[in-house]
């Protein structure tokens, strides 16, 4: 597949607003979309009926992990060039969690968007949160695994990769991964060094654990020697500019 090596020289849409830190142009830019989009036209090349999709990266959102149904929202629904498309809502950072839970978010979503363009009732509850069977049989059909049994509040909604799958899919995963080292650069070039007399360019990263993730200083070169990952979370440490945190732990970094 040659689109998946657009990664390279992608190109940083100008922001309409100046941005709100020194990452944000990073953690909301092309290289988001772009690999997102990538992965989704494979996906709709080897699934007839999977709709287009319009992908947007929330400004205020963090990252989330993909696997989770909440994670990567279906947002609106409209007609785009003749062909319907649905909004796939892509939250700051979290394509930086990796490309495999990644490539099973967007398989999740490419089972309900056959639902959609099918004309099936996937979905219900209040918040929408309860998948049905007929989900779960949609999911297998993009190759995901449904669960024996339907789970308390998302039913069949929690469809893993497999292994067997996953390998499938190797060249789309490394494909996510490598934008996500992309970004990563661009946003540990982006960090500002630290005010005080401290020498050196330290700046904090944080991981994924709630409700207050662990805090701790590093320097660039540190940490672009590979991901740095928490014991507790098993969540990669991420710029802690690039983090909504928890006003508690705002505090209490004070």
């Amino acid at each position: 597949m040659s689109d998946l090596a657009l990664f390279a020289d992608t190109p940083t849409a100008p922001a309409a607003e100046p941005p709100l830190s020194p990452t944000a142009s990073v953690v909301h830019g092309a290289v988001i979309i772009s690999a997102i989009e990538t992965a989704w036209r494979e996906i709709r090349r080897r699934f007839d009926g999977v709709p287009d999709v319009s992908v947007t990266t929330p400004p205020t959102a963090d990252a989330q992990d993909p696997t989770k149904c909440t994670a990567l929202r279906t947002g609106r629904r409209f007609v785009r060039d003749g062909h319907l498309t649905m909004e796939l809502q892509v939250p700051a950072g979290t394509l930086g969690l990796g490309g495999r839970p990644m490539m099973e978010g967007l398989l999740h979503h490419a089972a309900h968007g056959l639902a959609l363009t099918r004309g099936i009732v996937d979905v219900s509850g209040g918040d929408r949160r309860w998948h049905n069977k007929k989900y779960g049989s949609l999911a297998r059909e993009v190759g995901l695994t449904p669960p024996a049994r339907a789970a308390r509040a998302i039913g069949t909604g929690h469809c893993p990769l497999s292994d067997t799958e996953a390998r499938k899919w190797a060249e789309v995963i490394a494909a996510l991964d490598g934008a996500a080292a992309v970004q990563l650069q661009a946003t540990v070039q982006a960090v500002a060094p630290p005010r005080g007399k401290r020498s050196g360019s330290r700046f904090a990263i944080v991981c994924a654990c709630t409700p207050l993730p662990r805090r701790q200083q590093v320097t660039p070169h540190f940490y672009e020697q590979g991901p740095l990952l928490c014991g507790l979370c098993l969540a990669k440490f991420r710029p802690a500019d690039s983090v909504v945190l928890p006003a508690q732990a705002t505090r209490e970094d004070a």
